[in-house]
């Protein structure tokens, strides 16, 4: 697996197998961090509160909590402004300035946000605010105008990760002005705080963000996931993990599947104050009021989601848009705005298109794309029809100008077409290795997480078996969207579960052979350990 993931030199595959926070680069590297480090000192110097404005989703409430648990201790007076996605919106936010400004605030930190706010960046100088802008969205043509604009994906960039999340820039920030607060004396006979203290909200929100699990976020998030599991752990993701009921070793995938969903829906339904207050709280009582609240909205952004993913493919079917169109546009008049980029994730994973799902009330849209497909450079070439976008190769928002969404779907389209070829439009399944069901033990199975954690760009790992009996095949959960197999080889039998593919895997039925694409685990059963499959894919037995 190691070699099929490109590590054919074994000190490469070594080092990724035990990523070290010894390996991490010199946060200086990241373009403009030398100059918001030092404009950060000077103002503990000066006695300067610092302001920290960040988005609303997981990236942004971690980025936040964490600049704010750093700057406490290292008593530096701070004060954190959260936008409202349905009120201020994406990006820095021009009466948020206005009122800092009125309180006397001289100093301005964005994290995961502000790259694109040019105009903003001039208000803020009008206003007499130094804006320091910590972002790794996609830069645009024109940069803030600020006292400091730090970015990996920057020209000049001498960092060897440019993929690394919101939060991560946040605590390479937060390690740039530690050093700099030391050297200048700062600490004098008090002990300095350890920012790797703080790795458990760089794990939180770097995988919640689907920011890829390599090179430097692999470090990060592999140390912060053993802080989390570590006695004593932050009281706020204790409270967490109960409402969402991981047991045992939290793993990334908890992140991913059961504790990111939960901080992302305060941001999503209403605003994200209530996140940021979890995880910066330190009694239990009122951590679990906090866990019971956002669960509840992660329960109602479910019902939202799944009704607008109803209406959005019933019209892609029944308007027989596949396979003619390359890519989808669709629009509802009041489809609620927070759960639109997950709509457009399910389209783009259903029909295997880049997607664009539009809110008419609330004139904005989220898209979400598939390889081979840049979505900011694709939305740049249909800028004339759009008021704003900004994002990632993969996920990006938007506004549409007023009148112009059918022009938009057909420029998408041209843009898409001009980008893609016709074989892209075909999903690929990517297999690690062919390995039987039969030659599976629990020994064998119990040396994958070796490769953990697992997430975007270093997924959990698919094997190919050929020639399965289906023995029984039932739908299972919720609508009957995820699939349960009763599946043989060898003369062996194994559970096999397929989550979430019951319409892609209708046809199978029991007394088929196939060729089976699927992931191992162990499993407990009355307390003897066996291995289990999840099924990802199946074709009918091939030669």
């Amino acid at each position: 697996m190691l070699v099929s993931r490109g590590f054919g030199d074994a000190a490469e595959a070594r080092s990724f197998l035990n990523p070290s926070l010894a390996s991490l680069p010199d946060p200086d590297g990241i373009p403009g961090m030398a100059a918001a480090a030092e404009r950060v000192a000077r103002a503990a110097h000066a006695g300067e509160t610092v302001w920290v404005y960040t988005d609303y989703d997981a990236d942004g409430v971690t980025s936040a909590a964490l600049l704010s648990e750093f700057l406490g201790r290292c008593r530096i007076p701070c004060r954190v402004r959260l936008p409202r996605r349905d009120r201020e919106g994406y990006g820095l936010h021009p009466d948020a300035l206005r009122d800092i400004a009125a309180e006397g605030g001289t100093l301005v930190v964005t994290a995961d946000t502000g790259i694109s706010s040019v105009a903003e960046a001039q208000l803020a100088r009008e206003l007499g605010i130094d804006l320091v802008v910590t972002d790794h969205h996609t830069p645009g043509p024109e940069l803030p105008a600020a006292a400091a604009v730090v970015n990996p994906k920057l020209l000049g960039n001498t960092y060897p990760d440019a993929m690394i999340a919101g939060v991560g820039v946040a605590w390479n920030l937060a390690a740039a002005v530690r050093r700099r607060l030391r050297d200048a004396g700062w600490f004098g006979d008090a002990v300095e705080p350890d920012v790797r203290d703080l790795l458990d909200l760089v794990a939180l929100g770097t995988v919640t963000d689907v920011a890829p699990l390599r090179g430097v976020n692999r470090a990060l998030v592999a140390a912060g996931l053993r802080r989390l599991n570590e006695p004593g752990a932050r009281v706020g993701v204790g409270a967490l993990r109960a409402v969402s009921t991981v047991r045992g070793e939290l793993r990334a995938g908890h992140i991913g599947f059961q504790l990111g969903p939960r901080l992302n829906a305060a941001g999503r339904m209403e605003g994200p104050q209530d996140a940021l207050d979890l995880l910066l709280c330190a009694d239990p009582g009122e951590a679990q009021r906090l866990a019971e609240r956002l669960d509840a909205l992660n329960r109602r952004r479910q019902g939202e989601e799944r009704a607008i993913v109803g209406e959005a493919s019933g019209r892609v079917r029944r308007e027989g848009w596949i396979p003619e169109r390359w890519s989808l546009v669709v629009e509802g008049e009041v489809w609620h705005e927070g759960v639109l980029g997950i709509v457009a994730s399910r389209l783009a994973d259903t029909f295997h298109r880049p997607a664009v799902v539009v809110s008419l009330a609330a004139g904005k849209g989220s898209a979400r794309s598939i390889a081979g497909l840049h979505l900011v450079e694709t939305l740049a070439d249909c800028a004339s029809h759009l008021e704003r976008f900004g994002g990632h190769a993969a996920a990006a928002g938007l506004r549409v100008a007023e009148g112009e969404l059918p022009a938009f779907r057909a420029a998408f389209e041209e843009a898409v077409h001009a980008r893609l070829t016709e074989e892209q439009l075909t999903p690929v399944l990517w297999l690690d290795a062919e390995f039987s069901l039969r030659d599976l033990s629990v020994a064998a199975v119990g040396e994958l997480p070796a490769l953990e954690p697992f997430g975007a760009g270093n997924p959990t790992p698919v094997l190919l078996a050929r020639r399965v009996g289906v023995l029984d095949v039932r739908p299972i959960g919720q609508e009957g969207i995820h699939l349960k197999f009763r599946l043989e080889q060898g003369g062996r039998r194994y559970d096999g579960l397929a989550w979430r593919k019951a319409e892609g895997l209708a046809r199978v039925r029991p007394g088929q052979t196939v060729d089976l694409a699927y992931t191992p685990q162990v499993s407990e059963w009355n307390g003897a350990l066996r291995v289990q499959v999840v099924v990802e894919g199946m074709r009918p037995a091939q030669a």
